[in-house]
């Protein structure tokens, strides 16, 4: 008795929604001084924002910071403030951008004094700004909690 067996294989097209990839990223600036007292995540899209951003960092600021280059042609910026803070050690940085099949993700991470930590009683506004490729996709900010 022989038992032929036949197996027809269909190509089929893999569609995942959760396909995703790591956006590289440079940090322009990470600092405990915004002098912007509300949280702000916003995407920088010109150099007249970028100067608009610097012109706050800068109010209280002797020499200050350069505004750095950024070519807008090929690069957006990311600015990320997590509002005034009542005390020093607290900082905020990006861990990753991920690129989504409509979005992109820029993932951030605040930090603050542990409890019974010793830190400076000084009013601070942290935040940080990346650069990285422009992308025709939709831009959305998400708080990493530890």
């Amino acid at each position: 008795m022989a038992i032929t067996l036949v197996f027809s294989c269909k190509p089929t097209a893999y569609k995942n929604s959760e396909l995703q990839k790591n956006i590289s990223f440079d940090v322009l600036l990470s600092n405990s001084q915004s002098n912007i007292v509300k949280q702000k995540n916003v995407i920088l899209q010109t150099s007249k924002e970028l100067k608009q951003i610097f012109n706050s960092i800068n109010t209280t600021r002797t020499p200050h910071i350069p505004i750095p280059k950024v070519d807008f042609k090929t690069e957006i910026v990311a600015f990320i403030n997590i509002g005034e803070t009542s005390t020093g050690g607290h900082s905020v940085a990006v861990k990753e951008i991920i690129e989504k099949e409509n979005t992109l993700v820029v993932f951030y991470e605040g930090n603050s004094p542990k409890p019974g930590e010793n830190a400076t009683m000084v009013i601070t506004t942290p935040f940080t700004m990346v650069k990285f490729k422009k992308q025709p996709k939709s831009i959305i900010f998400k708080r990493v909690v530890k």
